[in-house]
């Protein structure tokens, strides 16, 4: 299967860019996409055996497109998630004044203060919690009850907040 699956890859790799680019709409992480996409296929076994040019092709453009569109999928939770935590929160809130832009750095410096001091543990929950978008794949995840995931995530969220604000209004 990994010669045929290479040999495939070889032949058709920029027919399936191609595709890639479709799916994403040019978006700049369609080579990304492509080349986690062979990855995923090299480290199946599911198709040894029946590789024929259209099955083959048929199932990476599905692949590609559950990587792409689906927050459960491997790309998705490493790549594309990320993709959308990262933006500035200046863009977010269209500041555009050196006061305002002060307020905003002093809100971040704050805010990683606060995450500095959080517990071990609750840090733990909530960047998985964070990771998956989920309550249930956290409880799964870390076989803990869905409740007590509920509970620490709440709490965190909670105790940042709240003293993200003391802060600010005391400063």
């Amino acid at each position: 299967m990994k010669i045929e699956l290479e040999r495939y890859i070889t032949n058709h790799y920029y027919e399936l860019l191609k595709i890639a680019k479709k799916y994403t709409k040019d978006d700049d992480w369609a080579s990304e996409l492509l080349h986690e996409i062979i990855l995923q296929l090299y480290e199946q076994k599911e198709y040894e055996g029946k590789v024929d040019d259209k099955s083959l092709k048929y199932y990476i453009i599905r692949i590609i497109m559950v990587n792409w569109c689906f927050p459960s999928s491997p790309f998705y939770r490493k790549y594309k998630k990320n993709k959308f935590i990262d933006v500035d929160i200046t863009q977010v809130m269209n500041i555009t004044t050196e006061e305002n832009q002060t307020n905003v750095h002093e809100l971040m410096n704050i805010l990683e203060t606060e995450w500095s001091h959080t517990n071990w543990f609750n840090k733990i929950i909530f960047t998985k919690y964070l990771t998956y978008g989920s309550l249930k794949k956290v409880s799964k995840d870390t076989t803990i009850p869905l409740t007590s995931i509920k509970r620490y995530v709440d709490e965190t969220r909670k105790t940042i907040k709240l003293n993200t604000f003391r802060k600010l209004d005391n400063g």
